[in-house]
């Protein structure tokens, strides 16, 4: 299997559903995949939306009710808008939960960025428009 660029051979052989690699660090990396899980049998349907869910946990929230974090930072450099969210920022029992979101479906991959410090999402922009289909989201 060819090696993706920016990405180790370990991490692009890895299965998609949810990547777990690790940086030169030894950090761990949770991202939501490029593309929807092939299983769901959706062709390329490719990531177009995170909704990051920040809540205490025992809150009377249904999981198509939780309410949805902002990011803490945004900004933008060259022809890339970047969010960011600090997830050691608030209370030590926040809970987060993220839904990674296809383009044309309604299933999500969903995961826990506890382990994580930090996520960031990252989407080219041109002409003032977010470009879309092509987002990326990691924790760390």
């Amino acid at each position: 299997m060819p090696c993706v660029p920016g990405r180790s051979f370990f991490a692009a052989a890895l299965p998609p559903l949810l990547l777990l690699a690790w940086n030169i660090a030894g950090a761990a990396v949770l991202e939501c995949p490029a593309n929807a899980p092939p299983e769901w049998k959706a062709g390329h349907a490719r990531l177009d939306r995170v909704r990051m869910s920040a809540y205490l946990p025992g809150s009377r929230f249904g999981s198509k009710a939780l309410p949805e974090g902002a990011p803490d930072k945004e900004w933008q450099l060259g022809g890339t808008l970047f969010q960011s969210w600090d997830l050691k920022k608030g209370p030590r029992a926040m809970s987060y939960q993220v839904d990674c979101m296809y383009m044309g479906i309604s299933r999500v991959v969903r995961f826990d960025p506890r382990s994580a410090a930090r996520c960031i999402a990252k989407r080219p922009v041109r002409r003032d428009a977010l470009m879309l289909g092509a987002l990326e989201f990691r924790c760390r």
